[in-house]
């Protein structure tokens, strides 16, 4: 796996999902990082320091094992977490369609 490559594909994907620049991205980081270095990392241009990788979790509240493509099948996705948290939000008979909706077309593909 070429790291470079990985960590700038999640790190562009998560800034697209949060809807944020990559101007408000580095702004958000609690150190200072440019514009032009963050899209270098997201092209898989650089490796991005400890620190660069500290910050963007930190800040953002993303595991670094997932950044980084470790432990990734214990790891729920963002997208996971985002539509579990979602769920937790429904009233039960409204959970229990959803999940019977799932098992239709579970069934309907097999």
């Amino acid at each position: 796996m070429d790291v470079k490559k990985h960590i700038g594909d999640r790190i562009y994907d998560f800034r697209m999902e949060q809807g944020l620049t990559q101007e408000a991205f580095v702004k958000n980081l609690n150190i200072y990082y440019s514009r032009g270095h963050l899209s270098n990392i997201e092209n898989g241009l650089v490796v991005p320091s400890s620190e660069f990788i500290y910050s963007v979790c930190t800040t953002y509240n993303i595991s670094s094992d997932w950044l980084l493509g470790i432990n990734t099948k214990d790891t729920l996705s963002r997208k996971e977490k985002i539509l579990i948290n979602k769920f937790r939000k429904l009233g039960i008979e409204v959970q229990q369609s959803i999940l019977n909706l799932f098992d239709s077309i579970i069934h309907d593909d097999k």
